[in-house]
């Protein structure tokens, strides 16, 4: 009989299709201070890399143009809007805001940085406010007791040089002078001294020469006032003006006068020669009964035609114009904002705003770019 006992120990053979183990040589260990191997960096395809760097163009002209408006605001308080940029044709204003509570507005002016609003009254309550740039009241100018009891002043203006505040009195004859801060600083009295004159329209230049409009004497006129209160330019002839209410001067030193009852604007060089004129007219650009008139820093001229209900708006006048060339008109008839009922007053700030006196509707508009 066969022995089947298996052994202690079994190692089974190879199985079939088995292969035998390559030996792996030892990995080797470099030597100590052997710097790493770097590995090759992965190449980018060319077009990436020219999308990335269009990218990154895109991106630097981003923060440059941001950087521009930034310091554009920061030094003239403007908005980008009134940036030099002569390619860019600029539309209309849009309505803002509202200031309640007055009495019949008639004149504005306003400070060059927006930050004082001053208005003239014509109703019951003839005081002329101040407000603040939200159109809330915070203070008063008028004369003391002593020198009026009553105070009928139509329109205003602030000096640029110095903050004050002149203000227009036809009835009494007089010019008001105010502090920023609303006191009461006196008389404006011109050398040689006008005598019995009636001060309507009132404006400064940018030297800080004062303009009035004169609707008493034998016939009305416009007075230049230097720095000093000599009177140095008279302009006017007979049956010229009729009620002027408005006067406003370019960088150029050309002077503009609404010409109210003879429903047209008047354009002077700084000599006051008559350059040319916008008549009265139904036609487009053409005025009624325009009264307040101001001009901002890029030329634009704003007539406020009460009867038109509206802004005209034209561009002060270039090389070889004869008259201000029309652009546009904003405002309506109505009591909604950004409607008109009897504008009168308009004034601009050096921040694009632009500041109308509704005098029937009893507010104040702002309107800006």
């Amino acid at each position: 009989m066969t022995d089947m006992t298996m052994p202690d120990t079994f190692l089974p053979g190879p199985v079939a299709g088995d292969a035998d183990p390559v030996p792996q040589p030892p990995a080797e260990t470099p030597p100590a201070g052997t710097p790493p191997t770097e590995v090759p960096p992965t190449e980018v395809p060319p077009r990436r890399r020219r999308i990335r760097l269009i990218l990154a163009m895109l991106l630097g002209i981003l923060l440059l143009l941001f950087a521009i408006f930034a310091a554009w605001y920061l030094l003239f308080r403007k908005p980008v809007t009134q940036l030099p940029l002569p390619s860019i044709e600029q539309g209309m204003p849009g309505f803002s805001f509202a200031a309640y509570d007055l009495d019949k507005p008639l004149g504005i002016a306003v400070s060059a940085d927006g930050s004082r609003i001053y208005v003239t009254q014509t109703g019951g309550g003839q005081e002329t406010v101040v407000l603040d740039n939200k159109g809330t009241k915070i203070g008063e100018l008028k004369p003391p007791a002593e020198v009026s009891a009553r105070a009928s002043q139509l329109y205003v203006a602030v000096d640029p040089k110095t903050g004050d505040v002149y203000a227009t009195d036809r009835a009494a004859g007089r010019v008001n002078i105010y502090g920023s801060d609303g006191a009461y600083h006196g008389v404006l009295v011109p050398t040689p001294d006008p005598g019995a004159w009636q001060p309507l329209g009132i404006t400064f230049d940018g030297d800080g020469n004062l303009y009035v409009s004169d609707a008493g004497g034998a016939f009305q006129t416009v007075k230049k006032v230097d720095r000093t209160g000599a009177l140095v330019l008279t302009i006017g002839a007979e049956g010229l003006l009729s009620f002027p209410n408005g006067i406003a001067v370019d960088k150029t030193g050309v002077i503009y006068v609404t010409d109210s009852n003879n429903g047209r604007l008047l354009v002077f060089d700084a000599a006051g020669t008559k350059l040319g004129l916008v008549q009265r007219g139904p036609a487009t650009g053409e005025l009624s009964l325009p009264r307040g008139i101001a001009i901002d820093d890029s030329n634009r001229v704003y007539v406020v035609d009460a009867v038109g209900q509206g802004v005209q708006v034209y561009h002060s006048l270039g090389q070889g114009d004869q008259a201000p060339r029309y652009v546009n008109k904003f405002g309506r008839e109505g009591t909604v904002d950004g409607a008109f009922e009897f504008p009168n007053g308009v004034a601009v700030d050096g921040r694009g705003r632009i500041y109308v006196a509704d005098w029937n509707n009893d507010r104040i508009q702002v309107w800006s770019y």
